[in-house]
């Protein structure tokens, strides 16, 4: 659940921007009105407040309130033609009695998004609109003007023109300054934000970086330490299967030649997928389910019985990495087993569909069948890991009989599922 998801209504970006929205067409109508109002009074000559009270708008000034009122309304869109808006409410302001808070409004949203020529003529078109509506406002009374009322100067006296013009570019500078404010800190939300991003994508990479160095060096170690040992191994098994005179001799040294040779091809395979990871090619060096017949020859000729029941459903549709996982369960399943209680039989089951995902389970004679206790060694805990890994579950258990049993459910992947 995002922190957007779980803030109040009330501090919602959308909420708050409709409330100010609403907020300022209500100020610059407000105002569009007082100005047209001020406009009569200075036309009538009105200068008690008495008098100014009981005068209704009528004629060209009920005209240009109305105006007023439209102009405000364009407010509403301000974000979505910013320039437009403002230099059409501008040239409205010069030519009608209408309140210079408008344009201003108008010159915050394009100072929030537009640069360059178009910004400068925006604010060029409000400082002539600010000039205008100030010196208008100024050549009335008290009782008509704003800006005699702020600056407490009597009516009768001259407004000083120098105010008009500051007045008219304070206005705008503050607008403009407020609105680069906020757009300064948008722009530092977002930088920080790519920032972030950059920072974890580089923690990432030096993650992998670290990982890849292990991955290389543990690569070393094993090619170099088991590469040795089998090769001597298979090195020896031919030698003894040349020298031997008994048959059955002969045999047995040349399926440990066998052995250590395809044991050396496992190795390289091995070492390949742990220095590339992610290369494709070097993936489909594992076997899948479909190698599993060769798997179950291959502890039978090492003196392993096994009673294997294999049902495989549409086993071309499922996703390869499953079909490695679950070759990989299967192979050090048996491994466990021919391991913890050599020679005794081992009895396999597999069966495989959409529905019921990938399940294998074994059975065997426990060692020593009074005691209960499991204790899973390095075999079984990578066999958890990689079960985890792929999504699915593991259980290992002694039943009542004293049979040791494991059982792994794998999901069903349909085959380039995953990469979608």
């Amino acid at each position: 659940m995002t922190t957007a998801s779980i803030a109040p209504w009330w501090r919602s970006r959308r909420l708050l921007g409709v409330l100010s929205t609403v907020l300022i067409v209500f100020v610059s109508f407000g105002a569009q009105i007082m100005s047209a109002a001020f406009a009569q009074y200075r036309h009538e000559g009105i200068t008690d407040q008495q008098l100014a009270n009981d005068t209704q708008l009528d004629g060209i000034y009920l005209a240009a309130s109305l105006i007023g009122f439209g102009l405000a309304l364009l407010l509403i869109w301000r974000h979505r033609w910013p320039v437009w808006i403002s230099l059409g409410i501008c040239a409205l302001t010069v030519v009608l009695p209408l309140d210079g808070l408008t344009p201003l409004f108008a010159l915050y949203a394009v100072a929030l998004v537009v640069t360059g020529p178009w910004l400068w003529g925006c604010i060029a078109a409000t400082v002539a609109a600010e000039l205008v509506a100030t010196w208008r406002d100024s050549r009335g009374t008290k009782v008509s003007s704003w800006m005699r009322g702020l600056a407490s100067i009597r009516d009768g006296a001259e407004f000083p023109w120098w105010l008009v013009g500051l007045v008219a570019l304070l206005l705008v500078a503050v607008t403009v300054g407020l609105a680069w404010l906020v757009r300064s800190r948008r722009d530092l939300t977002v930088s920080r934000a790519q920032e972030t991003r950059s920072e974890t994508k580089l923690h990432a990479l030096g993650e992998e970086l670290a990982r890849q160095t292990e991955r290389e060096r543990i690569a070393r170690e094993v090619h170099d330490v088991l590469g040795h040992r089998l090769s001597l191994l298979s090195l020896h098994a031919a030698g003894l299967e040349l020298a031997a005179d008994d048959p059955k001799l002969a045999k047995s040294a040349a399926l440990v030649r066998e052995g250590a040779q395809e044991s050396m091809n496992d190795l390289r395979s091995l070492l390949a997928v742990l220095r590339r990871p992610e290369d494709p090619d070097v993936s489909e060096t594992v076997p899948t389910l479909r190698e599993l017949p060769s798997l179950i020859d291959e502890s039978l000729a090492a003196g392993s019985p096994v009673a294997a029941a294999v049902f495989i459903d549409q086993s071309a549709t499922l996703d390869e990495r499953v079909g490695r996982s679950a070759y990989r369960i299967t192979q050090e399943l048996l491994t466990n087993a021919r391991r913890h209680a050599p020679g005794v039989p081992v009895r396999l089951q597999i069966d495989a569909g959409p529905e019921r995902g990938v399940e294998i389970s074994t059975a065997n004679r426990a060692a020593d069948p009074g005691d209960r206790r499991v204790r899973p060694g390095n075999g079984l805990t990578g066999v958890h890991e990689r079960v985890q890994q792929a999504g699915g579950d593991s259980w290992v258990w002694i039943d009542d009989e004293g049979a040791f049993r494991t059982l792994v459910r794998l999901p069903w992947e349909w085959k380039g599922a995953a990469d979608e």
